[in-house]
């Protein structure tokens, strides 16, 4: 899925630490290494507060995690499933909870106790380090993509285009950025829209503003529709769409494009999979299960809409 190559260039780097996870920090550099991941640079640590009963167990359990990790691949999906967390005890409450894990560590008797939990502050700082950084560096892309579109849908009236010319220049920008529209830029493209339509005062240019965004994300779920895979793959493309609303987007523009037999195929697809769902060992994770019974309702109104 394309939005994925972010995210295996982000653990791929970080597997690289994990390789390295027996090479701790001592002394104050342990400590400046938890401040710096924890507290934005220029800002007062005392005014994040402390952490609640609830996080501090949460990191607790996150620390012995990482801590007791024999397979070293496994610990990026550890700190990813817990990024959540992270990012909320940015501040001298995170770096109360590292040091606490530090003295238990140093109070222990188990042998290179203390050496396991410095490298353990080690990756979980490297960890969060990076990911900002990769964030950052995806949210930058995705506003110069964003403002891409703009500039092409706004722009052509003072060099003198027709209506017909921007529509072309249009069309192929949106066909060469089409691997470009991932479920974190649609995301972004919503957040905008929110922030927009809940600001206090709605003025002429940010209305309009607003309403060439809601056409860029129309724009932006057809073309995405239109390059919907086959069979199975359509079903795997869809299940990374984290929000409902833009996986059922792409889903409806795929299916308007692709017509009821693509649709009808799908629909076997979806029944097999919940069919299949029942007789899995242990049962298969709730969620999965709600996402499929959706796409499946989703397709079953649009064949009986289209038949």
């Amino acid at each position: 899925m394309k939005f994925a190559i972010a995210h295996i260039a982000l653990l791929s780097c970080l597997l690289v630490c994990a390789n390295a996870f027996t090479q701790a920090p001592t002394g104050s550099t342990r400590l400046s290494l938890m401040k710096r991941a924890v507290i934005p640079a220029g800002q007062d640590p005392v005014a994040f507060g402390e952490a609640t009963p609830e996080q501090r167990q949460r990191f607790e359990n996150l620390f012995q995690d990482v801590l007791t990790c024999e397979v070293r691949e496994h610990l990026p999906s550890i700190l990813t499933k817990n990024i959540q967390l992270l990012v909320e005890l940015r501040g001298a409450s995170g770096v109360s909870l590292f040091q606490e894990q530090l003295t238990k560590a140093a109070e222990s008797s188990e042998e290179g106790m203390i050496e396991k939990a410095e490298a353990a502050v080690e990756y979980i700082v490297y960890f969060a380090e990076t990911f900002v950084s990769e964030a950052k560096n995806v949210d930058d892309k995705n506003k110069q993509l964003l403002g891409k579109i703009i500039k092409c849908m706004t722009c052509g009236t003072d060099e003198g285009k027709l209506d017909l010319e921007k529509q072309e220049d249009l069309d192929a920008l949106m066909k060469d950025e089409t691997d470009n529209f991932t479920p974190g830029f649609l995301r972004h493209l919503d957040g905008e829209c929110e922030r927009i339509a809940n600001a206090r005062a709605m003025t002429k240019e940010s209305a309009k503003l607003l309403e060439v965004l809601r056409m860029i994300q129309t724009r932006v779920l057809e073309e995405l529709g239109q390059h919907l895979g086959e069979g199975a793959q359509v079903l795997g493309q869809l299940l990374g769409y984290e929000c409902s609303n833009e996986r059922l987007g792409v889903l409806d523009a795929g299916l308007q494009v692709r017509g009821v037999d693509f649709a009808k195929e799908l629909k076997a697809m979806t029944a097999e999979a919940l069919a299949g769902f029942a007789n899995v060992p242990g049962g298969v994770e709730q969620g999965l299960i709600d996402i499929i019974q959706e796409m499946d309702q989703r397709i079953a109104e649009f064949v009986e809409a289209n038949e």
